[in-house]
């Protein structure tokens, strides 16, 4: 199992932890790794946190303390969500995906973080709100530092060939999570359909730039918890909001293109292919029904 990587940066900024350490998790593409990641999830998200904020003792525990109720909900009410979202995508793919299917696989994982957010937004806030004015400024500067290495990665700045050749081999390496090694014809086919995609790393990194943006106002804003915990319901899972009309077209025709490229490359794989995929879909359920349970197995045990 590859060890896990750092969570995205600004994980934090939606409230929805939870959710993001398990899509970390799942993509190492290691089943064991949910188990235990999922067991270990406030250190893990502890420790992401810790390159953004450096906390005071206090904040500490008041983080861990609202942390283990959100997660203590989340194995109890939304991880048997998450296998029913599993098992009705592995039988989708099963017989192939077509664009119907793929929205829907999108529409609900929103509806999940959706779910979340609505939970955790109350915590979030009064965890946000005990931040000092230092600490914001140190947020900043940290997020400037994690723009850095984004920008690395993606290619930002760079010449539209580096750009392309950069995310379609993170295209391939996703797919190969899943479906195993793919052909040199799989992955060339795979190159061809990503080139053809708009090119809008610049427009999705200033997207991440505007939201980080309008985090650090929102945390100067001087909003009680109340207005803040509404604030950050309409705004975590909404990354259309605030978007001008020119790039709220422009992501929306890339988010159509890229719903037909996700077929595309489902129509490529192989059965051999197909079948590792759905066995880790299988396995991922498994996980999950088998961390759903562990709250009511210790609870009957303490009973007993």
């Amino acid at each position: 199992m590859s060890q896990p990587t750092r969570i995205a940066a600004g994980t934090h900024r939606t409230g929805a932890w939870l959710l993001a350490v398990l899509a970390l998790l799942l993509a190492t593409g290691c089943s064991s790794g949910v188990r235990i990641g999922y067991n270990q999830a406030e250190m893990l998200v502890g420790w992401t946190l810790s390159d953004y904020v450096e906390f005071e003792p206090h904040q500490r525990d008041l983080f861990g303390q609202k942390f283990r109720a959100l997660h203590d909900w989340h194995r109890r009410e939304q991880l048997p969500e998450y296998a029913r979202l599993l098992r009705e995508a592995r039988d989708r793919f099963e017989d192939g995906l077509t664009r119907e299917d793929i929205d829907w696989m999108i529409a609900r994982g929103r509806g999940r973080l959706e779910a979340l957010v609505e939970q955790g937004a109350g915590d979030a806030a009064e965890v946000m709100l005990s931040l000092t004015p230092e600490q914001v400024k140190g947020l900043e500067k940290a997020f400037a530092r994690a723009n850095q290495k984004l920008a690395r990665s993606w290619g930002v700045g760079r010449p539209p060939a580096e750009q392309q050749k950069k995310r379609a081999e993170r295209l391939v390496t996703q797919i190969e999570r899943f479906a195993g090694k793919l052909s040199r014809e799989q992955v060339e086919r795979v190159v061809e359909l990503s080139n053809a995609q708009p090119l809008n790393i610049e427009q999705r990194f200033a997207e991440r730039q505007r939201r980080q943006r309008e985090l650090l106002s929102a945390l100067q804003s001087g909003r009680s918890r109340a207005e803040t915990a509404a604030w950050l319901r309409q705004w975590a899972p909404n990354w259309e909001r605030g978007r001008d009309p020119q790039t709220a077209r422009s992501a929306q025709a890339a988010a159509e293109q890229r719903t037909q490229m996700l077929a595309d490359i489902d129509r490529l794989l192989t059965p051999a292919q197909r079948r590792t995929t759905m066995d880790r879909l299988q396995a991922y359920t498994e996980d999950l029904v088998a961390l759903s349970g562990t709250v009511a197995q210790r609870q009957q045990r303490a009973a007993n």
